[in-house]
């Protein structure tokens, strides 16, 4: 396919070695409040954005740990986003509004979700400008982890209702989708 986007490699400095190739317990979901972003930038007493990305939770050394799977955008003027995996020493973030998990149907571990989303060009992704970016993103992750038979059935739309709900939430601003397009 011919495109004049050239996608950014997943970056995986910050996926340290002893969160590769590791059992998954359960994929969660977080809605991250975004320090400092609101709808009306000119009212901090507006809703706040919200950032979504999943992550592969697990236990090991008898703590919670998470390899997280996000995204980022590097510039306003660039639509390419980069997607990143980042070895976190908790399960679920502190500062996350809300999350949404299921537990896996079948084996699968961090790296095969790095293969995942190499297989599915998931780092092949612009943003557009006119929504959520990220949940655009994230719901692809997961319907792409029930279609693969990792999630059980159901999953993508128990999301949706999670993603719902805090789009109600009055404090929280979850912009429209889609956000973005894949290519």
């Amino acid at each position: 396919m011919s495109t004049p986007h050239t996608p950014k490699p997943i970056d995986t400095k910050q996926w340290q070695k002893r969160d590769r190739d590791v059992a998954v317990d359960t994929f969660i979901v977080t809605a991250v409040r975004m320090p400092g972003v609101f709808e009306d930038p000119s009212n901090p007493d507006s809703r706040q954005l919200i950032h979504w990305r999943g992550g592969g939770a697990y236990q090991q050394g008898g703590s919670g740990r998470s390899t997280s799977f996000d995204t980022r955008k590097w510039s306003t003027t660039d639509p390419e986003i980069e997607v990143q995996i980042i070895s976190k020493n908790f399960t679920v973030s502190s500062s996350a509004a809300d999350h949404w998990e299921a537990p896996l149907a079948k084996p699968y571990t961090t790296t095969d979700i790095y293969n995942l989303l190499e297989n599915k060009r998931l780092n092949y992704f612009l943003y557009n400008g006119n929504g959520s970016g990220c949940l655009t993103w994230t719901t692809r992750l997961v319907k792409e982890l029930e279609d693969e038979g990792v999630l059980p059935a159901g999953a993508l739309v128990s999301f949706n209702e999670k993603v719902a709900k805090v789009r109600a939430n009055p404090k929280y601003w979850v912009p429209a989708e889609p956000g973005a397009v894949f290519y």
